[in-house]
């Protein structure tokens, strides 16, 4: 198989629920209001949002992940019969594994030949997915690979809780080849992971009027939520989540002789406040993002954004920085 010396991004969808939620929804008057030790109220970081996507009880994520993956491959003009490579995650899939990727997989009749990766590292699977599907590419080990990540994370919400009201649904792929569009040049990680455990989804009780329950589905049986403890996910927030992107972008700028003014800018969008300080810091040409159309669709917010605005980026160059639970960060450069 040839070596191709240059991989681009060659196409971009993305695919979001038709259902809106907005800052009055009733699902919103369970909120708490109570401050952590440091007089922190959790509501209160996330700010900004006006609407949010959601799916139903009775939709399905992965029809948001197959209609994203079609609009990819159409832009990309490459068949679905030409994809090698599949990777990307479903959060929170049906079941613990395998993971929906491979209802992705049969929804577009990839072929059997097509490797399924399915890449568990909230929220950075997209960029951890576009670099080993660019590494496999430059060494020859396939030619065409698709990414798809998306997010139902409305139905994992404890809805008490003071993030829950920044979270909304959504789907995005991409199609990367032989091309010179959107070409990978370099990335930079850092992991914290002295925070693990700052920020889970697991089963959990929840306390509403005094009481005690655990959240259940239409089957009446348990399902995982997330959460942000009060102390230690509070604080990797304030510090590293804050001060974490904009250090990492300006470390992988330094390295390219690039500055803000250089870049189009797409990151997590939980909250104003964040998205704010960012720019302040990296002072970027363009800041692509939808927080207040679309809210915090956790990992599939970095491949929607990118095929929101796909067609539309001016900056010579892109980067696309991730924060996740671990607690860990991405940044990954493109030359567009």
């Amino acid at each position: 198989m040839m070596n191709y010396r240059t991989v681009g991004i060659l196409g971009a969808g993305y695919s979001v629920p038709p259902h809106v939620r907005t800052n009055d929804d009733p699902i919103f008057a369970q909120l708490k209001r109570t401050r952590n030790t440091q007089g922190i109220v959790e509501q209160d970081l996330f700010t900004g949002l006006k609407e949010r996507r959601y799916l139903r009880e009775d939709e399905h994520l992965e029809t948001l992940m197959i209609e994203a993956a079609k609009q990819a491959l159409a832009q990309a003009h490459v068949p679905a019969s030409a994809i090698e490579r599949l990777y990307g995650y479903a959060t929170v899939s049906p079941y613990l594994t395998p993971n929906a990727l491979y209802t992705v997989h049969k929804g577009l009749q990839l072929p059997q030949h097509a490797l399924v990766v399915p890449i568990n590292s909230e929220f950075s699977n997209f960029l951890l997915s576009v670099i080993q599907a660019w590494e496999a590419i430059l060494a020859g080990h396939c030619t065409y690979a698709l990414v798809v990540c998306g997010a139902n994370w409305t139905q994992y919400m404890d809805y008490t809780q003071g993030h829950s009201i920044s979270i909304g649904d959504g789907a995005g792929a991409v199609v990367l080849g032989p091309g010179h569009s959107f070409i990978p040049l370099d990335y930079a990680t850092q992991t914290l992971s002295e925070q693990y455990g700052a920020m889970t989804m697991s089963v959990r009780s929840t306390m509403l009027n005094g009481r005690h329950y655990i959240p259940v589905d239409t089957h009446n049986l348990p399902v995982p939520t997330y959460e942000i403890t009060q102390e230690e996910g509070i604080h990797s927030f304030m510090t590293a989540g804050m001060e974490g992107p904009p250090a990492l972008v300006q470390r992988l700028l330094h390295k390219h002789g690039l500055t803000g003014q250089d870049i189009a800018l797409i990151s997590h969008q939980a909250s104003r406040l964040m998205l704010d300080y960012w720019t302040q810091c990296i002072q970027p040409r363009e800041y692509l993002e939808t927080l207040e159309q679309f809210g915090n669709m956790t990992l599939a917010t970095y491949p929607v954004n990118l095929a929101y605005y796909f067609q539309h980026v001016t900056a010579k160059y892109l980067v696309i920085v991730a924060v996740g639970v671990g607690f860990h960060q991405a940044a990954l450069l493109f030359k567009r």
